[in-house]
């Protein structure tokens, strides 16, 4: 999957995860930045090119698809939004604790976007795990600009549903 993939689908899966909250605008974005996060260990990716030193390292140190494509990163991810969300509370209103919650969603998109491509991940490494949950994969080859871009249109059509069931409310952020 591209990061604009990835990106579209935190969006939608952030949208949804803080609707319940009154949020889902505020949570697009978060699920957005969080579903591009676990492939900061490629460098090719879109944080990849931005963090390029940091990239390198963990590619070099772990490789692509292991670390940073765990639940415990997502969990790790979800703790450091919800952290940085109740710092900043005391200056933007609507920031709080809560931002964990669609960063978690974000970074578990990806997670189940990667286990539908032919190569898939270990979710929970280093853990012992029976199944098909110990390395799930499916035949997806991704790749094609057609197919990420029909993927990332409809994940952006469903957030914007996502979104517009609150302007219904009358809560816009």
């Amino acid at each position: 999957m591209t990061g604009c993939t990835h990106a579209a689908a935190g969006a939608l899966a952030g949208a949804l995860a803080s609707h319940i909250l009154g949020h889902p605008v505020f949570g697009a974005a978060i699920g957005s930045l969080a579903a591009v996060l676990p492939d900061i260990d490629h460098p090719g990716s879109i944080l990849g090119r931005r963090l390029r030193g940091i990239s390198v390292l963990l590619e070099a140190l772990v490789g692509h698809r292991t670390i940073c494509h765990t639940v415990w990163f997502a969990l790790l991810v979800a703790a450091c939004f919800a952290a940085a969300g109740s710092w900043v509370s005391w200056l933007l209103p609507r920031a709080g604790l809560w931002w964990g919650l669609p960063a978690l969603a974000g970074a578990l998109s990806h997670l189940i976007l990667d286990a539908t491509t032919r190569t898939g991940l270990k979710p929970f490494e280093p853990l012992p795990v029976p199944g098909r949950l110990a390395h799930p994969r499916w035949l997806f080859v991704t790749g094609t600009w057609w197919q990420e871009a029909l993927l990332t249109l409809v994940f952006l059509a469903l957030t914007l549903i996502a979104v517009g069931l609150n302007f219904r409310k009358g809560v816009i952020l």
